[in-house]
């Protein structure tokens, strides 16, 4: 909904029809959360304790999130996303920004892996249905990738 709002706030083309249709929504939130089951195991149930003991929380969620954006990098490339806007627009600041969210959310739930589960679930529902069409449709990093090489040559 705020990618609606703020796409509809700056003046971007919002589109009219939904695909995949909507109540194919649900279905892709059931395979998403078993995918996520398996990456939030890891990160979350696993690793995000013991890095927490060791450094801050904010710490912890930036190495985790860097390990992260490692595992996806394949999948962008696959998606059409080049490495450098990878690296320095979407896929790395996605992954770090994500994973501080989520450790918040487990720290914040009483140590919760399946609300780590259930937000994970949620935002890859959320990325493949809106903007319709599909995951890449969604790659809307170009503003952010210009944005951090205007940042960069300051």
């Amino acid at each position: 909904m705020l990618t609606y709002a703020i796409m509809r706030l700056i003046g971007l083309p919002v589109p009219a029809g939904w695909n995949p249709p909507p109540l194919f929504s649900p279905l892709l939130f059931i395979a998403y959360f078993f995918a996520a089951v398996g990456e939030e195991l890891g990160y979350t149930g696993y690793a995000t304790d013991p890095m927490q003991a060791r450094y801050t929380a904010l710490t912890a969620s930036i190495i985790i999130g860097l390990v992260h954006a490692v595992w996806h990098f394949p999948s962008m490339l696959s998606m059409g996303m080049s490495p450098g806007l990878f690296l320095w627009g979407g896929g790395v600041i996605l992954a770090v920004s994500f994973r501080i969210l989520t450790v918040w959310i487990y720290n914040n739930t009483g140590k919760s892996v399946f609300a780590a589960i259930l937000f994970h679930a949620m935002t890859n529902t959320g990325r493949s249905i809106f903007p319709p069409g599909s995951r890449s449709a969604f790659q809307l990093y170009d503003g952010g990738y210009r944005l951090c090489s205007l940042l960069s040559r300051l």
